[in-house]
This record gives C-alpha cells, structure tokens and sequence, in this order.
C-alpha cells in the first residue's frame, strides 16, 4: 500500500473516532519517541480530530533536556476514557505497561508507527500499521505530514530533527529518507544547531554514573574467535552500561537487568555490523527461547520479559555466544 492510499486509510479511521485520540510511546522516552508522537497529534489535529499526547511512564533525561530546549511542554496523564491510541516507536506491550491492559481490551483501536524490526505482538491487534525500514520513527511520521502537504511550527520542526539526529547517531545511519525529512524540517523552520546541541549535552546523575561503574566492575570479557564479547548484570541503566562497554572497547555488549521481570539490553559495534552481526536478530532468537519480547536494530537492541526465571540471564550470554561463534568463527 503506498503512502497515500496509507495516509487515506488513517484519515477514514480517525473520522470515526469518538473523543479524543491518544498519542504515546514507550517507557522511559528517547528523543525519536517523543518527537514522532508529537508530530502525529499535529497531523491528527490537521484531519480534524482531537489529540493528546502523553508519555505515562516519562522520558529520559536527555529527552526533557532536548524539550525545554525547544520550549515544548509534555504530559504524563493520559486520557481516561480513549478508545483509539497511536503507538509510536514501538509494538511492544511490555514497553508501556502503564496502559498495557487498555490496550489489549478488545473495544481498543490501535495504530503503530515504528521501525523497529522485528514488530512486537501489538501489531497483530492494530488497525493500521506504519512498518518502515528507517532509522527513526519521526522520519516516518514526517513522511506523512509531507505526504498531506502540512505546516508544522518552528519547535515542532525542531523536536523532530533532534529525533532523527538522536536515532541516527547524528545521521551514520542516515537514509536518502532521513535526509528528505531533513530538509523538509527545516524549510519548517528547524533549527538544527538547537537540535544538535539538545542532544549532544549528556548528563549523567549519581545513579546512572553508580550503574555505569558497577556494570564496569562486575562486566565478564569474552574472546570469541578475536571479537570480545563483554556481558555485565546491573540493577537499572543497562542501555546506558552496555552503550559504555562498547566505548571502552567491547565488539558486542550485554547489560542484563531486573529482579522479578526481565530486561537486556544488547549493543554490537560498527565493525561487527559490517561483517553481519545484528543486535536486533540476537533479541529476537533469545526472546523466542525465553517466551519474551525482542527486537531493535543491527547495532541496538532490547530483550523484555514480565517474568524471570532462574538460567535466563547466563541463557542470554550462552545464546549470543553461539551466535557469534557462528557469524565469526567462519570468517577468521
């Protein structure tokens, strides 16, 4: 289905709706999240329906940064009677499971925009899907207001390039796509050195700088075939502990987490990925052993279960040890 015929389909739904729709994104909300779900509202208003975003389980610390920045106000609260909810930047329920229960009831109406692959099991219940192969959720969302021919203020602009510039790692893994949304944004009037700046300021508090160093501390270091595979367990930030163990010089890093549900989080260095080595391929094989949720990209990816269960934590390393002995062992 093209994107017009798609952007039609979305516009019958939404004249239908009752009330308002509710627009979100997952937990703790990165910069491509909340400016994807932004963007959307704006072209949910456009149609003429109602919206309302919310972020019920809050936003990162450089997401708020990157929000007052631009001067754009969020919200937690979400509407309590909404039947209808967009999704974006992910399709995984364990990822907001704040309002996981609305969204399973069977009167909910979903819509997922996403680039995340493999999609999660919300994308069997929605309506309509946005499924693209980019390395930001915005970009697709700004497909869409181009598509609709829209106007979107100067901040709004400014949000969405700071989500692109965040999700691309400030645009290596740009696509002829990111730079068409690009340079629609700012002829909206972005500012891109704003947007840049936003997300390139990292601060990092007392607790993220005790888990960084205790997942230092306690990391294993593996050779596998000349690649060094370096695995930690941590109480909380395991995308921040495994994003450091990839700068100190891991080829492939595993931060595990959590006391009664299950999170990893999984990063793969830019040689590896050249090679072929897929963070996100990983997640997947290891979530279907363990009867969880996983997914991402080839150099980030996340595992989530609601439950844990005793051996599943080293399975995650002895998985991902087999698979890069595969990958690796044949090439060296």
């Amino acid at each position: 289905m093209s994107l017009k015929d798609q952007l039609a389909k979305l516009e019958k739904i939404l004249v239908n709706v009752n009330g308002e729709v509710t627009v979100t994104s997952h937990t703790n909300c990165d910069p491509d999240g909340v400016a994807c779900s932004f963007l959307v509202a704006e072209l949910i208003r456009k149609i003429g329906v109602p919206a309302k975003v919310c972020f019920p389980e809050g936003v990162s610390k450089v997401t708020k940064r990157t929000l007052d920045k631009v001067g754009i106000n969020w919200e937690k609260e979400c509407p309590a009677e909404s039947k209808t909810f967009v999704l974006c930047d992910f399709s995984n329920p364990l990822l907001l499971q704040h309002l996981q229960n609305r969204l399973l009831q069977p009167e909910s109406q979903l819509i997922i925009i996403d680039h995340h692959f493999p999609p999660g099991l919300l994308v069997e219940k929605a309506v309509l899907t946005f499924l693209e192969n980019e390395p930001a959720s915005t970009i697709i969302a700004t497909k869409l207001l181009m598509e609709r021919k829209a106007k979107i203020s100067g901040p709004l602009a400014s949000l969405a390039i700071a989500g692109i510039l965040f999700d691309t790692k400030r645009l290596q893994y740009a696509t002829i796509g990111t730079f068409k949304a690009l340079s629609w944004l700012l002829s909206m009037n972005g500012d891109y050195k704003l947007a840049y700046d936003s997300i390139s300021e990292e601060v990092v508090d007392r607790s993220e700088k005790i888990a960084r160093l205790k997942g230092l501390l306690r990391s294993s270091v593996i050779d596998v075939c000349g690649y060094i595979v370096a695995y930690t367990e941590v109480s909380a930030n395991e995308a921040s502990v495994s994003r450091l163990l990839i700068s100190a010089g891991a080829d492939i890093a595993i931060a595990v987490g959590g006391k009664k549900e299950l999170r990893a989080s999984m990063r793969v260095s830019d040689e590896l990925q050249r090679i072929g080595v897929d963070a996100g391929e990983i997640a997947r094989i290891i979530a279907e052993k363990i009867g969880g949720e996983g997914g991402g990209h080839k150099g980030a990816a996340g595992i989530n279960k609601a439950t844990i269960e005793k051996g599943e934590k080293q399975l995650i390393l002895s998985e991902t040890l087999n698979y890069v002995s595969r990958k690796l062992c044949s090439k060296t």
